[in-house]
């Protein structure tokens, strides 16, 4: 039977006191985890500051005075990953790891200085090809209704020369010639990845230094796969009622000029951010063509 911890914090964290722990808590390798716990971490009656809201509104292209983005609670569930990053029992290196996937749902209503409970859970460990997967869940909750929930999907990747060789990635594809053009091209840079970062508290080194960037294996300092896919749908919200899925393709390389595409296909809308010098497709959106 699989263990369960549950942590249950007084107040959301700050995020930077987890760092220490995730950086230098010694993990095995990624093909020696067997059985992990599933681990819990968990407030209650926190409030939604609204001047937390417009920052974040601001560096992510939403407009003022709206409603809270729909991606903005994923910066409330961001200190609670690494506090369970942090803990001895989590298995795996976080800074390994892939944000292959994203889902959010929005069964209820955000508002400015409500009060909510937020309990966040890595779980559901699977074998794939490329590594080991799991989901970071997390369920927003006001007055005992839920009102917001997201899934990320996270993947540490076999070891070079394990018995179990990751492989290479696909490659990322392009989207189609007749995709609309949303917006205006955008400059992103190490001073984009800044000011995200003191929104969010996500202050990972890999998208704010080259130095550490390449420590880990980059080839230099990378954009927050969040701030992407928050910038992609800023430029023309979809329903709040719709149901998002996300898929990570590769990071946008720091400088950057990008630019957003939307395009319909199989009864989808896509929402792409795209680089514009190759046309690559960083990562893209979708949600039914019925709900938008």
């Amino acid at each position: 039977m699989t263990r369960s911890i549950h942590l249950a914090l007084a107040r959301l964290p700050t995020g930077l006191a987890s760092y220490p722990r995730v950086l230098l808590n010694r993990r095995p390798a990624v093909e020696e985890v067997t059985d992990p716990p599933v681990v819990e971490a968990a407030v209650r009656n926190a409030p939604l500051d609204a001047r937390k809201i417009e920052a974040y509104a601001a560096i992510c292209g939403f407009g003022r005075g709206s409603a809270p983005p729909v991606t903005f609670p994923h910066v409330l569930a961001m200190p609670l990953h690494l506090r369970i990053f942090a803990t001895e029992v989590f298995p795996l290196r976080p800074m390994g790891l892939i944000h292959l996937e994203n889902v959010i749902e929005v069964p209820g209503e955000l508002r400015p200085g409500m009060r909510f409970d937020i309990s966040v859970s890595a779980r559901n460990y699977r074998a794939l090809d490329a590594g080991l997967a799991f989901d970071m869940a997390t369920e927003i909750t006001s007055a005992g209704e839920p009102v917001w929930r997201e899934t990320c999907v996270f993947l540490s990747r076999w070891a070079e020369g394990s018995a179990r060789p990751a492989g290479r990635p696909p490659r990322p594809p392009k989207a189609p010639r007749d995709a609309t053009v949303l917006g205006s091209q955008i400059e992103v840079s190490q001073q984009t990845a800044w000011r995200y970062a003191r929104v969010s508290r996500d202050f990972n080194p890999i998208h704010l230094n080259d130095r550490a960037a390449r420590y880990f294996g980059l080839r230099g300092a990378i954009m927050h796969g969040m701030w992407s896919l928050a910038r992609s749908l800023a430029e023309a919200p979809p329903p709040r009622a719709a149901r998002i899925d996300t898929t990570f393709l590769t990071p946008v390389q720091l400088p950057a000029r990008v630019v957003i595409k939307e395009w319909s296909e199989n009864g989808q809308r896509r929402r792409a951010l795209c680089d514009v010098r190759t046309g690559r497709v960083h990562m893209y959106a979708h949600w039914p063509e019925s709900e938008g």
